[in-house]
């Protein structure tokens, strides 16, 4: 005689639907946070896009006999700060300055001997801190002996 005895095929149902359930719940929390996390992130870097659009700069000199490198900021926009990569050879000579107000310009002083080459990369003042736009470089080709 067999007297082993099984749970009950209704209560099998029962704990599987509740896993089941148990188990959809958990997945629809992380996919939730996932889904805000990633449209934030998108919003964000929209927004740093749509700002950095509105910049319009330009290196407008550079001055080998008095070491000066002046640069046009021809838009509403304030910059915040300024980097400059001077290439002099082989050598690259990074160089970081002040921002420029609003249809300003500034002059930074830099050593310019032998300089072939000066780049320009600005970041804005956001609402969440400084906003670097890599995609804004502006060149000048400069002959400094």
């Amino acid at each position: 005689m067999n007297t082993k005895k099984g749970i009950s095929p209704l209560i099998a149902t029962v704990l599987l639907i509740g896993f089941s359930v148990a188990l959809a719940a958990v997945v629809m929390t992380w996919g939730l946070d996932y889904v805000k996390n990633t449209q934030k992130n998108v919003g964000d870097k929209t927004e740093q896009f749509l700002q950095c659009s509105d910049l319009n700069f330009e290196i407008s000199g550079v001055d080998c006999a008095g070491d000066r490198i002046t640069i046009q900021n021809n838009a509403n926009v304030d910059i915040a700060n300024v980097t400059l990569r001077l290439y002099a050879g082989d050598d690259l000579i990074p160089i970081s300055g002040d921002g420029i107000p609003a249809f300003g310009n500034t002059h930074y002083t830099a050593p310019t001997a032998g300089v072939s080459k000066v780049e320009a990369m600005v970041s804005l003042q956001g609402d969440n801190g400084v906003i670097d736009c890599p995609n804004n470089i502006k060149q000048y080709l400069s002959a400094c002996p």
